[in-house]
């Protein structure tokens, strides 16, 4: 099976049977839909912080800083959703970091986009925060830089309703 299909496997079994969705987990080959595995059994399975760290630890392995980064928007989002708020943050702030110097300037827009949609999981604050990294890191101009700021204002002023997270 396909990486891809593993996931949603994982996705589908999280709520139900953890532990066959670990056994799937483990088979992933690509870190990068291994940690969003690990994510949804973050989002869903007891012991949830168990989960959240192979999803970080996953993250690690990614083939580059944009998907180091913006892989742990959905850890991020899971432990928000499950009440692990302080875990949450400190995730978010470790992704945020790295993603502030992610190069190109697009692929650094998408990540921090992705990041600031989970952020609001947590709270408008931690959005905020997330929204003047990106003010302070796109030091270039570039399409997606100038989307990903006009939807992230709009959505701090509530003119637009916040996207759901991607699960």
């Amino acid at each position: 099976m396909t990486p891809t299909i593993y996931r949603d496997e994982v996705a589908k079994l999280a709520k139900t049977d953890s532990e066959k969705g670990v056994e799937i987990s483990k088979k992933i080959v690509d870190p990068w839909f291994q940690a969003q595995a690990w994510s949804h059994l973050t989002r869903w399975a007891d012991n949830p912080l168990r989960f959240s760290r192979h999803a970080a630890k996953s993250a690690t392995k990614t083939k580059d800083d944009y998907q180091r980064s913006a892989v742990r928007a959905w850890e991020v989002a899971a432990l928000a959703e499950r009440g692990y708020q302080d875990q949450a943050r400190k995730s978010l702030m470790e992704a945020v970091a790295l993603a502030a110097s992610v190069s190109p300037l697009p692929s650094r827009a998408e990540a921090l986009f992705l990041l600031f949609q989970s952020a609001f999981k947590i709270s408008n604050d931690e959005a905020m925060k997330v929204e003047q990294v990106m003010i302070s890191s796109f030091t270039q101009t570039h399409w997606r830089a100038k989307r990903a700021l006009k939807e992230a204002s709009l959505m701090l002023k509530h003119e637009v309703p916040l996207r759901e997270f991607f699960w």
